[in-house]
């Protein structure tokens, strides 16, 4: 383990810190806020990604600050194989959406506020993954929700303050559970710090069994409404279709995945048995949220309501390799985080340039795009199918892993069911691109998104496409994690 300066706590709090300022100058002109937006965005996956080798080493970068000493409260940091895949994900969407924004966004009102809320909800995002102490992950997590509150509030389409309301109740009410666990985890141990509790609460299971199933059940509630696990997601295809696109992209590509972390660490990492325990149930839960959401999917003609339900679906794939405990399909649940990511921001950066240049997201309203707009076209073909697991895109490698670990742990059944929604995956985004970019041709004057919305879906594109042949960098450290950290 090795301290590295400041450089955690840097990544975490440079975007909430240049907010204020981001304020003072959008009041000026948006121009300058947003400029100072993506910038402060930008740095932490610059220092993130410069991490990656010393990460690949197998080293463990940590920070430790002073804070509530009375209290035993540090404000501490970690940065390792497994956190590293969530924070390159959060910090790399977070400066792309800041400037997909940019045009997007431009003929909104108070885009001075816009952007300080997308900073304070990536520090809110990076605090979850990066926090080493249980106390400031709650912290960060209810962090998250504040200002995602008022970016869908604000600035979503249809009814957004229902739907924001809506959201807030829900997310928040898992986040309760969650504190409720850390508190229940913290009166046994006496201790919210994860280098303590690394090293007593998976010797103390057999001592605490129903205690700890009980925290470990509470965790997961809150987990699985932030992955929007059935039957937790009735809150996801309103907000994640009806926010602003960025903030879509930031949403269903990497704010769930934050719930993903926290059974990772907290699930798997302090109590394996009990995941043991619960994977009896976990799995077929899994297989009901993919068909489900991919079932839902399938009958939507609002492009963005079918990427959200997507997006339930894809959360069940994580969890069933998650909840395998095979090492392979651990693994291939936590690549499919970064897989799912990529292609689910890209699939909504594509859905934004089509209401950008038509104003239209009714798949019965559109047709014959592709000739006009063969950039978002072919982004959305070619994530699409990545999501759907076709060789030899990143999906497809993702899902192989998750697929092997189930019936590497004895649930050939229940894999085979799984499977199954693959081809409700393709039959879904296939009806979609052909429905949006051919058929008969109904937008004339159409044209492409702008350079500043097509160069990060470009970025994604090529992440998609490279995860699928040059994936062994962060496969090593995805398998780093599984075998050291989480212990199998």
């Amino acid at each position: 383990m090795t301290g590295m300066g400041y450089a955690l706590i840097f990544s975490v709090f440079l975007p909430l810190i240049a907010s204020p300022f981001t304020y003072l100058l959008g009041r000026r002109s948006w121009k300058y806020g947003a400029a100072l937006s993506h910038a402060s965005c930008l740095i932490p996956f610059l220092i993130i990604l410069y991490h990656a080798t010393a990460i690949m080493d197998g080293k463990r970068l940590y920070e430790a600050y002073g804070w509530i000493p009375a209290f035993g409260l540090n404000l501490s940091f970690m940065l390792d194989s497994l956190s590293y895949p969530f924070a390159l994900l959060i910090s790399l969407m977070g400066f792309l959406a800041s400037v997909y924004s940019h045009r997007y966004m431009e003929h909104e009102s108070r885009l001075e506020v816009y952007y300080p809320l997308l900073q304070i909800f990536q520090t809110g995002m990076m605090g979850v993954v990066l926090s080493w102490n249980l106390f400031m992950l709650y912290i960060f997590w209810e962090i998250m929700l504040i200002p995602s509150y008022f970016l869908i509030a604000y600035w979503g389409t249809g009814n957004p303050r229902l739907i924001g309301f809506k959201y807030f109740l829900f997310t928040h009410a898992g986040a309760l559970c969650m504190l409720l666990g850390i508190a229940w985890l913290n009166s046994i141990f006496g201790s919210m710090d994860m280098s303590l509790l690394l090293g007593s609460v998976p010797r103390a299971y057999e001592i605490h069994r129903t205690s700890l199933l009980g925290i470990a059940a509470l965790v997961f509630v809150g987990a699985a409404v932030k992955m929007a696990v059935f039957p937790f997601h009735t809150w996801l295809p309103d907000a994640h279709a009806e926010a602003p696109t960025p903030i879509s992209v930031l949403l269903s590509g990497v704010m769930i995945k934050t719930g993903v972390y926290a059974f990772a660490r907290l699930l798997l990492g302090l109590m394996p048995a009990a995941v043991s325990e619960m994977s009896a149930w976990l799995m077929p839960l899994a297989v009901v949220t993919m068909l489900w959401g991919g079932i839902m999917a399938l009958v939507q003609n609002d492009v963005k309501r079918l990427l959200a339900y997507s997006s339930i679906s894809q959360m069940g794939y994580i969890l069933f390799g998650l909840s395998s405990l095979a090492p392979m399909g651990v693994s291939g649940g936590l690549f499919h985080v970064l897989n799912h990511g990529f292609a689910k921001g890209l699939l909504f950066m594509g859905a934004g340039a089509l209401i950008h240049s038509v104003k239209e997201r009714d798949l019965s309203r559109l047709g014959g795009l592709a000739p006009r707009m063969p950039v978002t076209a072919m982004t959305m073909l070619v994530a699409g199918l990545s999501i759907a697991g076709t060789p030899p895109l990143g999906g497809f490698a993702s899902e192989w892993m998750i697929f092997s670990g189930a019936f590497a742990s004895g649930k050939a059944l229940l894999a085979s069911v799984a499977i199954l929604a693959t081809a409700i995956t393709a039959a879904y985004y296939l009806r979609m691109v052909r429905a949006v970019f051919f058929l008969e041709s109904r937008h004339e004057g159409a044209k492409e998104a702008p350079a500043s919305m097509v160069f990060p879906m470009g970025v994604l594109l090529l992440l998609v496409i490279l995860f699928g042949f040059a994936n062994a960098p962060i496969l090593s450290i995805i398998v780093s994690a599984v075998k050291s950290w989480i212990g199998m």
